[in-house]
This record gives C-alpha cells, structure tokens and sequence, in this order.
C-alpha cells in the first residue's frame, strides 16, 4: 500500500477515512453490477464519488483488490439477512428453508446490485469466483447450521440443497431480467409460484 497519499474532498471536510472507502465500496457495488467489472474504471468511480482515483487506489491498490473488497461487502449484507432470518426461525425444516429462501428473495428485491454482482463475479472468471466461494463458505455454514439443527438432517446434505437453492434464486434474477427485456415482467403470481417451487424442492430433498 501507498505510504503517502492525497488529501481528498471528503477527508478536509471531516469526514473519517473509513467513510471514504466505505463510499467507494458502495460505488463499485452498485457499478460492478450494472454496468460490469470490466466496464467500471477506477477513473468513473472517481468522478462518481467525488475522490481522486489515487485515493481509491490508496484504499484498494489494484482493480482486482477492489472486486475482491466488493464480493466481502456484498456477501457480509447477504449474511447478515440470512443468518438472523434463519437464527430467529425456530420451526420445522420447512420453516428454516423458507425463512432462508424468502430472505434471498426480499434482499434481490431491496437489494438487486447484491444478486447481480454475484452473476457478475461468475462472468468474470476462476480467480473471482475462487474468492465469492471462499467469502460465501462461512455464509452457508450459518444457514446449514440453522436449518440442520434440532432437525436431525445431516448437514452436508443440507449444504448441497441451500447452494442448489441460492444458485436457483440468482437464477431467478436473471430470468426476472429476461422478462422485463421481453415486455413480460414478473408479477407476484410469478414470484410466488417460484418461491412455493423452490421451497418444495429443498424441502424434499431434506426430507
């Protein structure tokens, strides 16, 4: 890392640092997710945020430090949600596997740049997606745990079904996203009957 650095906008108007490289996290959440890795440059981000670029680089001292930030910032908010949703649930597998399922889907709702920069991550290439699956491993013992305990289901079978599970709700997301470019978008009638399927189809497979 740098060991000097520009004084930015931010920092002389007393802001702390740290909100600095959280605001920059934000921004290449939000434009990693929309507009692509690789059609994100530090420069846009710069601009977007209103820092240098060699501010973001003192943060972050490469473009692929960057993203692997990212994919930590994006999957500690999708563990929050989804380990109190399971923690707090208390009843059948069932109930675990919908608490957990219902949780992904109200984050794509309230938080679309969370699933989409995880479809992203998997265009980009192993070296990502080596790191999304090291960040997301600790999300899933959470939710294994939760579903798997005081039920009496073995837990490797009940990882298998809750990665089958998130990978189906991304792809949901992008089947959200197919219709909408096709003038057919998704209503709660559709949401609902994929969210009953999927519930159905993990719950079996515990069964």
């Amino acid at each position: 890392m740098c060991e000097h650095r520009d004084v930015t906008d931010a920092e002389t108007s007393g802001q702390p640092r740290h909100d600095t490289a959280a605001r920059i996290l934000d921004a290449a959440l939000v434009g990693f997710a929309e507009r692509g890795v690789e059609a994100t440059s530090l420069d846009s981000l710069a601009v977007e945020i209103g820092v240098r670029k060699q501010t973001i680089l003192y943060w972050f001292p490469s473009k692929d430090l960057l993203l692997a930030a990212v994919i930590d910032h994006a999957v500690a908010a999708l563990g929050d949600e989804i380990g109190g949703a399971v923690r707090e649930e208390s009843g059948s597998v069932e109930r675990r596997v919908a608490a957990a399922i219902d949780t992904i889907f109200r984050v794509g709702r309230t938080r679309p740049e969370l699933l989409a920069l995880l479809r992203e991550v998997v265009r980009v290439g192993p070296h990502a997606l080596d790191h999304l699956g090291a960040a997301l491993a600790p999300l899933f013992d959470v939710a294994v745990s939760g579903v798997a305990t005081r039920s009496g289901v073995d837990e490797e079978r009940t990882r298998r079904a809750l990665v089958e599970a998130g990978a189906s709700v991304v792809g949901l997301a992008t089947e959200a996203e197919v219709r909408n470019a096709l003038g057919v978008p998704p209503d709660l009638a559709w949401l609902r009957r994929r969210r009953n399927a999927l519930i159905a189809e993990v719950s079996t497979a515990l069964a």
